[in-house]
């Protein structure tokens, strides 16, 4: 199962501590700031924003970053997917069409944001349709296989459903796009260090918070609106022309 190889068995990576793992259910429950305010962000210009939920998430929970990035003035949509069960032959499909859907909205190339497993996916979309992507983010995503997690044994229970298409190696590889890598020391799910990003035309920025909760996140919220905003792309286009 090509998927199960994104996991670190020589033990040189380090999994997070249980500590960390338990802070992950607490924040989940105490956690639960308010937004910042989009007045004090740069204006969107209707960009459609597609947004990736994390492993076993659904669009419910991308719900807030969604909604508000659509008071930065974005047009941001879920995946409509349903659960984000992994990289199966029915989600990869899937999410192509629904990338087709909103390149035709936006009428050219779209912007992506995943979280978690979400951001694999959205790098693995971003290496298969570069025409139709102008940026990629990815929040506490371990692009940079192979990582160490506490939730390896659910993968493996899916694995057998996963695509054998799904080239997991070349996540890591530099996307022809700019993109945004978020990651927090503080996650207790994934190995932090797999998160980061070096490539060219990327950008890394460290936060801190649990990972099922960076989400909502204020600094997070803001960053990746000031990361999308227009002018920010127009002068990432001009760096890759």
């Amino acid at each position: 199962m090509r998927m199960l190889r994104a996991f670190d068995r020589s033990k040189k990576l380090a999994r997070p501590t249980y500590r960390r793992m338990a802070a992950e259910a607490w924040t989940q429950v105490t956690y639960n700031p308010l937004p910042p305010d989009p007045r004090r962000l740069p204006r969107g210009d209707g960009h459609v924003v597609l947004v990736i939920p994390a492993f076993l998430n659904t669009d419910a929970i991308t719900g807030r970053m969604r909604r508000f990035l659509g008071h930065c003035g974005y047009r941001a949509f879920g995946w409509e997917l349903g659960v984000n069960w992994g990289p199966t032959e029915r989600i990869l499909t899937a999410l192509r069409r629904r990338l087709d859907d909103c390149c035709n909205l936006e009428g050219g190339p779209v912007s992506l944001v995943g979280v978690s497993l979400g951001g694999l996916l959205a790098r693995d979309l971003a290496h298969d349709r570069p025409q139709d992507i102008v940026h990629v983010v990815t929040v506490v995503s371990p692009f940079r296989l192979q990582t160490a997690s506490h939730l390896e044994p659910f993968f493996r229970v899916c694995a057998p459903f996963y695509s054998e298409g799904f080239n997991s190696e070349r996540l890591a590889e530099p996307l022809a796009m700019p993109s945004t890598a978020i990651f927090t020391r503080d996650d207790g799910l994934v190995a932090w260090e797999t998160c980061r990003s070096d490539e060219p035309l990327g950008a890394c920025f460290e936060m801190e918070g649990s990972h099922s909760t960076i989400s909502r996140n204020p600094h997070v919220l803001s960053l990746i609106a000031q990361r999308l905003a227009p002018a920010q792309r127009r002068a990432e286009i001009a760096v890759v022309r």
